[in-house]
């Protein structure tokens, strides 16, 4: 037994101690309840003797969405180790491509998730002091639910806010003194120009110190100009990014801390078993290696999954502060997302980057079509000139091997997000 919310309860050595217990016992349940599971390890021959280490998981296969959405819905499907009883809930994704993505959760799950949520806060620096607008949505998204339960757990106040009525937040950050802000980090950008709109200067009026942006890929650059956008860098704060999926528990896998420079996430392994592979491979590649993020629960009573490949690329390295947590890359996007185009992958990361670190640029969409081939960047900026096209086309092909085409457009023509953004349109 630990504090489950204090990222340094654990030495490096004791978490991998927990990690091994975990697994044993996590592998057992797997194959006694899920009915999806046991015919995976009988189609195999195996039983969990058979996996004793790490290494070893490597003889069950991959677990995957199309799984999850074949046999996991709803309820949960054949992924449940519980009888629906001892079910409290679900999440799920929105499903707008398909049949979603379930997470059912039993009171135990909750507690753990609420654990998690709280670990990450009190890894990015939140205390029982703050005053947390959280903008994440509630209801199936997991954001709004996940960081409220887990703000309470370490006492700090919450205003559950949710998305919309951005004028209205911008006087609420205000006047109830708020100085930690959630939500996606596109929103909180929108949420940023909302307060110039309405004549307020961040640092002089606002007592924000820390946004914990996630729910969406982001890069560096994105983080810091969030960071310079609310003033948070004035009062010794800044962006940290959370990182979390509906089919882990929610928010509250991985975590920035101060020390990351916005270039990594402490991984909470004593939870989550990681595995970095080839992703067209599937072959695990060595330690810090780029490739895509596989995960194991050890933990999690209600829905337990083996080897689910989340997509989202990474690279996984030891820990070099005082938190004794392996770090995982912020996610360079999805394996999933890049985009080929004329056989160059492109990642829409890659732009992102770019474009953040120009100030003049206010918002951006990518517009990809097939036939023709054309890669065409909608840039919205209040100084367009032919001097910043060729900076943008000349910087974006530096980092992505591709030459955009580049049109200026007026601002506040392009849209806003309030949850996850849509800045590619493929046509």
């Amino acid at each position: 037994m630990y504090d489950e919310t204090d990222p340094k309860a654990l030495t490096r050595e004791e978490i991998e101690n927990v990690q091994a217990f975990r697994l044993r016992r996590a592998l057992k349940r797997a194959y006694e309840r899920s009915p999806f599971y046991r015919r995976v390890f009988r189609e195999r021959n195996l039983t969990p003797e058979d996996i004793r280490t790490k290494e070893d998981l490597r003889k069950l296969p991959f677990t995957t969405k199309s799984d999850l959405r074949e046999r996991g819905y709803p309820y949960g499907g054949e992924f449940l180790t519980v009888d629906l009883e001892e079910v409290v809930g679900w999440h799920m994704t929105s499903g707008t491509t398909g049949v979603p993505t379930v997470g059912a959760y039993t009171s135990a799950d909750v507690e753990l998730w609420a654990n998690l949520v709280a670990r990450s806060l009190r890894t990015a620096g939140v205390t029982r002091k703050d005053v947390i607008a959280n903008v994440y949505g509630y209801g199936l998204f997991t954001g709004g639910m996940g960081l409220h339960l887990g703000a309470q757990k370490i006492g700090a106040k919450v205003i559950p806010w949710s998305t919309g009525r951005t004028e209205a937040l911008v006087k609420t950050l205000k006047d109830f003194r708020a100085t930690v802000i959630t939500g996606t980090p596109s929103y909180e950008l929108v949420i940023a120009e909302k307060v110039r709109e309405a004549g307020l200067d961040p640092e002089r009026d606002l007592n924000l110190r820390l946004a914990i942006p996630g729910a969406e890929a982001m890069t560096p650059e994105m983080l810091r100009r969030i960071e310079k956008e609310l003033g948070l860098l004035s009062r010794g704060g800044g962006a940290r990014e959370i990182y979390g999926l509906t089919e882990a528990i929610g928010p509250g896998v991985a975590q920035e801390c101060p020390n990351d420079n916005h270039e990594f996430m402490h991984i909470w392994t004593d939870h989550f078993l990681v595995e970095i592979i080839d992703p067209e491979t599937g072959e695990n590649v060595d330690e810090g290696e780029e490739g895509e993020m596989v995960f194991t629960h050890l933990t999690r009573e209600g829905m337990p999954l083996l080897r689910y490949r989340t997509r989202d690329i990474t690279k996984m390295v030891e820990s070099d502060d005082e938190i004794p947590f392996p770090k995982v890359e912020i996610m360079k996007g999805r394996s999933d997302d890049v985009i080929f185009y004329k056989g160059v992958k492109l990642y829409p990361t890659a732009v992102n980057e770019v474009l953040m670190k120009m100030p003049e640029v206010m918002e951006y969409q990518m517009v990809i079509t097939r036939d023709p081939q054309k890669f065409l960047l909608l840039v919205e900026t209040t100084s367009p000139s032919e001097e910043l096209r060729r900076r943008i086309i000349t910087d974006i092909k530096n980092v992505t091997f591709v030459n955009p085409e580049v049109d200026f457009v007026s601002p506040g023509t392009l849209p806003r997000f309030e949850g996850k953004s849509k800045r590619v349109v493929l046509k």
